[in-house]
């Protein structure tokens, strides 16, 4: 009986478009280089009422180049600001700060760079983005 659980099991996991811890949901009929990656997190720590002006201006280059967000305000977690200027090598002052899948930016400047390398697109969509 457990032989026929386990291989009814095995069909059900290795049915087209099962998505499990080791595999990724691929459409049937769709070549695995075709499927699209899903992208990168990307994260903005800032300070509410600190660098208004670069928030803004992180927000709208993220914005047209259509890469998905999340803004976090970390004003009075000590702990965030901590881990933040500890991960990114930076000062409070220097807020809003990126962070494309765990890895460090850097502020507005260093978006920008990373921008214009290509950098930034193939971090967050991969190597062959949108």
């Amino acid at each position: 009986m457990l032989k026929r659980i386990r291989a009814k099991l095995t069909r059900i996991l290795n049915a087209p478009g099962v998505v499990t811890p080791s595999r990724t949901l691929i459409p049937a009929g769709v070549p695995a280089a075709a499927a699209k990656r899903e992208p990168a997190p990307v994260v903005v720590y800032f300070e509410r009422d600190r660098n208004q002006r670069l928030i803004e201006r992180v927000r709208e280059l993220l914005e047209s180049k259509q890469i998905p967000f999340r803004a976090l305000d970390i004003s009075g977690d000590a702990a965030t600001l901590a881990f933040i200027i500890r991960e990114a090598k930076c000062e409070d002052e220097d807020l809003p700060i990126v962070f494309v899948a765990g890895t460090p930016v850097g502020g507005f400047n260093e978006l920008v760079d990373w921008d214009v390398s290509g950098k930034l697109k193939t971090a967050v969509f991969g190597p062959s983005g949108p």
